[in-house]
């Protein structure tokens, strides 16, 4: 048998198994968002006094850093897990358009904002525990803060050591060619 005669099959197959492997490599840009995370999960201080004569103020922002739009959701847990979609209410200037468990398009280097009372408003035993921030499509640029007010003493919400962050939904690789 000839060498020639091996040869040519062998150099088939080799083919068979390159090409499909090159053809669903990432691209760089994919590579970049497939390193970020989708959310950003924080905790929220309220495991404090709480009642009609001691009630407890929740806010909460979130601001988009990136030069583009942020399609994101905010969603609450109360202590037990269950996830908290009430509205947050507006008063004395203090605004709501965040909407927990609802995606939002965020605008570039706009803010949300989020307050509701517990204890006058909402009940103290539907308190929030946990907050999470996901990225739905795309990526973004975040910074997120707030506070909890008991009885006229402030706790901060702290997300990402009050650092930005960056967020990116997960891409599909399907279809995806070769750099």
């Amino acid at each position: 048998m000839s060498l020639s005669k091996i040869w040519i099959p062998v150099a088939a197959l080799s083919m068979m198994f390159l090409m499909p492997a090159a053809a669903v490599e990432p691209t760089a840009a994919e590579h970049q968002q497939m390193a970020e995370p989708r959310s950003m999960s924080f905790q929220i201080p309220m495991n404090n006094y709480c009642s009609l004569e001691n009630p407890q103020d929740f806010s909460f922002q979130l601001s988009n850093a990136s030069d583009s739009a942020a399609n994101i959701t905010v969603r609450f847990f109360q202590q037990d897990g269950t996830e908290f979609k009430e509205e947050g209410t507006a008063y004395r200037e203090m605004k709501s358009d965040i909407v927990p468990g609802k995606p939002t398009s965020l605008q570039a280097h706009a803010t949300g904002v989020y307050h509701i009372n517990f204890g006058n408003h909402k009940q103290c035993n539907e308190r929030v525990y946990l907050g999470e921030i996901k990225v739905n499509s795309g990526q973004a640029s975040l910074l997120a803060t707030g506070w909890v007010n008991t009885a006229g003493t402030y706790e901060k919400i702290v997300v990402n050591d009050n650092r930005k962050f960056d967020l990116s939904a997960p891409v599909s690789t399907a279809g995806t060619s070769s750099p």
